[in-house]
């Protein structure tokens, strides 16, 4: 692929080889996709955030001799949890180990849970409600979107940590004997949320350019790598050029000295060009089938004109097992199925009147629907989803000669051994599924 794609195209593009994996917050990405830079910046981000959490702990914690604490010591137990995360989190950081399940989630929720949990702990002579040891403890759960997420998932947490600090501050003035302020509420959480704002914000960023760079990196060396293949493939047509050369050359000067067996050494020469020619033609021939991994690459160059406008939703679940990438499907098949999509894309963006269309693509690996024998043998099957939530259409009164919904789509796919679905409906938006093979020709 000579075009650098970006957005939904790349991540449809990649989308088999990932397994259409759902990224959010909780599931973190697959190690085997997380480049060097992105990785080294995790690893120093759990060295900073260790100590950062104790830091936190000590100043939360840190109350004056003359003062008791007056609050239920249950509730401590999220200062060993930070304690114990915190040297797990050095421990790991320093082995450059990369565990999401053991470092990056369990912040957030310690950080949650103690904010929600912070009011059941507070008794009726508790005196320092609206200060709760654990105000601060959600910069150091930020650590989790921080290294999983994006800048959105950033600013999404902040404000749910802000409304949990201040929920339970508010809930918590019901539960001690002196009445609590509102704007002293507040006014606290104010400067928690502007904190962990500044916080966040710059974590977020230097993760971000981590990944930025690595992914020009990645761009910059597949483009030299393109680069030495073109020129390798030059060299061998200089090769063959010479080869087809001399061979001529040697039968045309045999031929003209007319001396000794000369119409044998013309023929044996001829017949060895001949060779050499059909093995090239054979090597040059297009192939009759491409995997499904390459077929996903296809679309992605396909639908690359629309790339701003495309949004890549993986599959939030999987009926059937997935197929393998490197399934086949026949070129022809495959070029049809492109256009397809192509054009089910092409549609929504001139037809929809809404700048999102989203895209996705899935495998499956089962028997056909309209089996009947146990034994019947499992096929790949491959589908590729576009949808928007626009305007929609009355599918009873399809024009077929404004859109070329039927001829381009649904006829050719079926031609192709596979099958083309609309669904739509007045404002309700539409849903184009393409299939193959369809169950009618499994």
């Amino acid at each position: 692929m000579n075009r650098l794609r970006t957005g939904a195209t790349k991540d449809l593009s990649r989308s088999l080889q990932q397994g259409f994996s759902l990224r959010t917050l909780f599931s973190g990405e697959s190690r085997q996709h997380r480049t060097t830079n992105d990785l080294a910046t995790t690893y120093t981000f759990e060295v900073f955030f260790a100590p950062l959490a104790v830091a936190l702990l000590v100043q939360g914690l840190a109350i004056p001799s003359h003062h008791v604490i007056d609050f239920a010591l249950w509730h401590i137990i999220f200062a060993l949890c930070v304690l114990l995360h915190s040297a797990s989190l050095i421990y790991l950081g320093m082995r450059k180990d990369d565990s999401p399940k053991v470092a990056l989630l369990p912040p957030l929720f310690i950080a949650y849970a103690a904010y929600l949990t912070w009011p059941l702990a507070v008794t009726p002579e508790t005196s320092t409600a609206l200060m709760p040891w654990c105000r601060f403890l959600g910069l150091y759960g930020l650590i989790t979107p921080i290294c999983l997420g994006n800048f959105r998932t950033v600013i999404y947490n902040v404000i749910g940590l802000s409304a949990a600090l201040f929920g339970g501050l508010i809930f918590a003035s019901y539960r001690a004997t002196s009445e609590i302020q509102l704007d002293e509420a507040l006014g606290r959480t104010v400067t928690f949320t502007i904190a962990a704002l500044i916080l966040g914000t710059m974590f977020a960023y230097i993760k971000d350019f981590a990944r930025r760079t690595d992914s020009v990196y990645s761009d910059a060396l597949s483009s030299k790598l393109q680069l030495n293949r073109s020129k390798d493939q030059s060299k061998d047509l200089q090769e063959f050029d010479k080869l087809v050369h001399d061979n001529v050359m040697a039968a045309l000067l045999d031929a003209s000295r007319m001396a000794g067996p000369v119409a044998d050494r013309t023929r044996t020469l001829a017949q060895r060009a001949i060779s050499v020619l059909e093995e090239e033609a054979y090597k040059a021939e297009p192939k009759s089938f491409i995997t499904f991994q390459e077929l996903t690459e296809q679309i992605a160059t396909g639908v690359y004109p629309w790339n701003t406008r495309l949004r890549f939703v993986p599959e939030k679940r999987q009926t059937f097992p997935r197929a393998n990438p490197n399934s086949t499907i026949p070129n022809d098949t495959a070029r049809a199925f492109t256009h397809a999509v192509t054009e089910a894309v092409s549609n929504s963006a001139r037809h929809s009147g809404t700048r999102t269309t989203f895209i996705s693509i899935r495998t499956e690996l089962r028997r056909p629907k309209n089996s009947t024998k146990r034994v019947d043998e499992e096929k790949s099957y491959i589908y590729c989803t576009v949808s928007d939530k626009g305007q929609g259409f009355d599918l009873k009164n399809l024009d077929i000669r404004r859109l070329g919904v039927r001829v381009s789509m649904i006829r050719s796919m079926e031609e192709a051994g596979g099958s083309a679905t609309i669904e739509s409906a007045h404002h309700r938006g539409t849903t184009v599924t393409i299939q193959w093979p369809s169950d009618d020709h499994a």
